[in-house]
């Protein structure tokens, strides 16, 4: 029997695949090699070469920075130390007592608390030395160098062997503490709720990744400012010898004088994208299970920045993931949301979580990836933000999640803050023992020469019940998991600022911030204005002194306080117990899930309540669930003043309602309320509604938020729903006009599906009309045009049945009548009534139609 032949294309797919090839072809052609050099060339090079006795390492990226942030420290010894010449005529005389000396200053003006930071300053001057001089350190100097740090530095700054601290390491149940809070609990305002979703998906991924932070968000160091990366990794420096600067300057200009130059100051050329998580590293395949025979959504990432190896040395490794029984835990939810969010879908269709998770192989192909638009693959997946407004292109910084991380760890409860290493120390301990050590290491992008694991990541508690295996007991293995992982001291009352008002009351003033006071109000003499008088710079000075002093102590004072909690609290239940006191927080129940926005309070409460014993269908429809909610959460946000809102009588969940329509917004507003708030659908009813105490405090606000994105926007807009509605509704009749008169039916049912599903009402839909209009399709009859205008046919008629109605329309006939239906309608005054070219126009618009007079000034 045959072989039956593939599917057919959609139409035209053959010719965009010819013009793809012929563009790649043409592509290919141009040759990515140097040009060959001639006879003369190869010979000049050769002269070049024999005057060249160094050439510089080449370092990475990190490590040119850390270089150039020594070479900075050097600057300051030479000044301290009052060495005559500049820092390179200093440093190409350094000999090994000048080198110690260095090391000695380092530890004397800077706070090391480790050996291990000190020897690695010492491995960074040599690095300088090499930059620098053209030659390296001599190895006997080395190891003075390094008896001299041992015997003497390490004993006189105490200082500490490094890892000497704590390591922490993270389980599930620190996991599902953290997203809980993440999901249900934090009151922290974000630039939008996507920024939450993107939370939740980095904890996921460093946890069942053992991932370190910078493979999925932006770790690269910024070069320095202060001019020393381009002292030491400028276009400059060969490496030729010093007598070369005799030489006749347009030797230097001919040619073949620099090609050499040309050849040692070439760059690597990047992947063209950042070092993070791109959509290019992760596939989205639906499989066929080879068991139940079902079609499950999975999900490969292809790791590539390692902390190893350069992009060019780089080997890829390759994580699986597949749904969660557990939705919380779900990493392809997170990523589809974020992705149908993004809209990065190749595909048209797959516009909602329903359509993805639906999706299902067609024929005999086990495997349907679901591809990536070209213009997403280099685009970061976890991004950061510009104010509200997510960026395109740059990542989210590792700072920003390690801070999140940390504060939201000590919040929810956790005795220490946790930190993204503490994910990977749990994956890499998960992983010992239950996969080969090779696999464990290839997980870990370890070499295993070097034996890291053991050296670096094991759990120092052990976690084996050696006393009940050595008595012959039965072990307690969930027992011993508890208690040697970092949640085990968890107590959820706990937060990061619980320090009593009480507290902060009776805690006496700083004598030195007293004294830096004093000086100040000294100095300023009663005066309020101090601009253009005799001690204002070290007024100025002080007042960042104290602030600065007065911020420390706070933060050391809640450390401290919190420290302090952790120590004593088992003290005082044991001492309550004596007592015969009762428990005041026996049977703790969790809070109330008490969140004003509805969609995440919605997916709070499915993913603190999921049931246990769900079917595989059930487990589907609230997997989608979650994701929708996902999805429509990724264009919410709160802002400040939803704490001074009045709040109605509050319930354990807010149910969702439905998006206000544009008639709850009235067109004349209070002088109060903000005109751009108003028509940002991410915020609640409520924030947009919001009305200030007084218009100078609107005022305040509108400038502070909005005038400079208005002063930087090309064309302006009225974001009011009102005329919003207005404007794109006419607009959309505008294209329906010109599709007409075009006859152009695509366009023609594009802009008839957008009109009829704009200005359909909940008011106007009538049965006996529904039921008029369904019998005329099955008819195949014409439909009369007011009729066709009253009813929400988007979302009321099935496609094929629009599709029938739309072409039993499509008469002369009905067109012509149609055309001058339009054309008879005054619609000029219509037309782009919501843009504006200037700001001005814009405040007179806000004035005259909405009643709300801003500052001339600030404008």
């Amino acid at each position: 029997m045959a072989p039956r032949p593939p599917p057919l294309p959609p139409a035209g797919h053959h010719a965009d695949f010819i013009r793809r090839f012929t563009e790649r072809e043409s592509q290919n052609r141009i040759t990515k090699r140097p040009k060959a050099l001639t006879a003369a060339q190869h010979a000049a090079l050769r002269e070049q070469l024999k005057d060249v006795h160094f050439l510089k390492p080449d370092y990475a990226a990190n490590t040119k920075v850390n270089v150039a942030g020594i070479l900075r420290k050097w600057k300051r010894y030479c000044e301290t130390a009052k060495l005559v010449g500049s820092w390179q005529e200093v440093i190409n005389k350094a000999d090994r007592a000048m080198t110690m000396d260095f090391l000695f200053h380092l530890c004397e003006a800077y706070k090391i608390k480790s050996w291990g930071t000190s020897w690695e300053y010492f491995r960074q001057y040599k690095q300088l030395c090499a930059s620098a001089t053209g030659r390296y350190m001599d190895r006997n100097d080395s190891r003075e160098v390094l008896k001299w740090h041992d015997a003497v530095l390490v004993a006189l700054f105490d200082l500490q062997p490094p890892n000497s601290r704590e390591k922490g390491v993270a389980d599930s149940g620190d996991l599902l503490a953290l997203l809980t809070f993440n999901i249900a609990y934090d009151t922290d305002i974000c630039p939008t709720e996507r920024h939450r979703i993107q939370r939740a998906g980095c904890y996921i991924g460093l946890a069942c990744t053992g991932a370190r932070a910078a493979e999925f968000v932006d770790n690269e160091r910024k070069k320095p400012k202060d001019g020393c990366w381009e002292e030491l990794f400028g276009p400059k420096s060969i490496g030729a010898s010093s007598d070369d600067d005799g030489k006749d300057e347009e030797m230097a200009l001919d040619d073949d004088s620099r090609l050499l130059e040309e050849l040692l100051s070439q760059e690597t050329a990047g992947r063209g994208r950042p070092k993070a998580l791109c959509y290019e590293d992760i596939l989205l395949m639906v499989v066929r299970h080879p068991e139940t025979g079902e079609d499950v959504l999975a999900m490969s990432i292809k790791f590539i920045t390692t902390k190893e190896q350069t992009t060019s040395q780089s080997r890829k490794t390759i994580f699986f993931f597949t749904p969660t029984r557990r939705l919380i835990f779900c990493l392809i939810s997170v990523i589809v949301s974020l992705a149908i969010a993004d809209r990065a879908f190749h595909a048209p269709s797959l516009t909602s979580a329903r359509r993805v998770f639906e999706t299902k192989n067609l024929g005999p192909v086990k495997c349907t990836p679901l591809r990536w638009k070209e213009e997403w693959l280099k685009r970061p997946v976890f991004r950061r933000f510009n104010g509200p407004i997510v960026s395109e292109d740059e990542p989210l910084q590792y700072h920003k999640l390690r801070d999140d991380m940390g504060r939201q760890s000590l919040d929810s409860g956790s005795e220490k803050e946790m930190e993204p290493k503490d994910w990977r120390r749990g994956a890499a301990n998960k992983a010992n023992g239950k996969a080969p050590d090779a696999v464990r290491d290839q997980m870990m992008r370890h070499d295993p020469k070097w034996a890291t694991f053991n050296s670096a990541y094991i759990n120092e508690n052990v976690q084996f019940h050696l006393q009940n295996a050595v008595l012959d007991e039965p072990t307690e293995d969930s027992l011993i998991g508890m208690v040697s992982h970092i949640g085990l001291m968890r107590d959820p009352r706990a937060s990061k600022d619980m320090v009593p008002d009480e507290v902060w009351d009776d805690l006496e003033p700083d004598p030195e911030i007293v004294a830096l006071e004093a000086e100040r109000e000294q100095l300023k003499g009663g005066r309020y204005r101090i601009k253009g008088t005799e001690n204002e710079q070290r007024i100025r000075e002080l007042t960042k002194l104290i602030a600065s002093k007065k911020a420390q102590r706070k933060k050391t004072f809640r450390k401290e306080y919190r420290k302090d909690y952790f120590y004593n609290r088992p003290t005082w239940d044991i001492e309550r117990q004596a007592a015969g006191e009762e428990d005041e927080d026996e049977g703790y129940i969790e809070p109330v899930i008490d969140l004003r926005i509805p969609e995440r309070a919605q997916l709070a409460e499915i993913h603190r309540n999921q049931p246990e014993d769900l079917s595989s269908a059930e487990l589907l429809e609230l997997r989608i669930q979650a994701a929708e909610l996902q999805v429509a959460l990724c264009h919410k946000r709160e802002k400040v003043k939803r704490d001074r809102i009045r709040r109605t009588a509050p319930t354990d969940v807010i149910i969702k309602e439905e998006s206000p329509r544009p008639d709850h917004f009235p067109l004349l507003m209070d002088r109060r309320q903000c005109p751009e708030c108003i028509g940002d659908e991410g915020l609640s009813y409520e924030e947009r509604t919001f009305t200030y105490c007084r218009p100078a405090v609107m005022y305040d606000h509108f400038d502070r938020e909005h005038a400079n994105q208005l002063r930087r926007a090309e064309q302006i807009l009225c974001k009011h729903p009102i005329c919003t509605r207005e404007a794109l509704k006419h607009k959309i009749m505008y294209l329906f006009k010109d599709a007409i008169q075009a006859m152009d039916l695509n366009q023609l049912l594009k802009g008839f599906i957008q009109f009829t599903d704009l200005i359909r009402s909940e008011d106007s839909i009538r049965s006996k009309t529904l039921t008029r209009t369904r019998n005329l399709i099955r008819l195949g009859d014409s439909v009369e045009l007011q009729d066709l205008i009253q009813l929400p046919l988007k979302s009321l008629i099935r496609q094929e049945d629009l599709i029938r109605l739309f072409n039993s329309l499509i008469r002369l006939e009905d067109i012509i009548q149609f055309k001058h239906r339009i054309a008879s309608e005054d619609l000029d005054r219509f037309e782009d009534m919501n843009q504006f070219r200037s700001l001005n126009h814009f405040k007179n618009h806000i004035a005259r139609v909405h009643g709300i007079k801003l500052r001339h000034d600030r404008m």
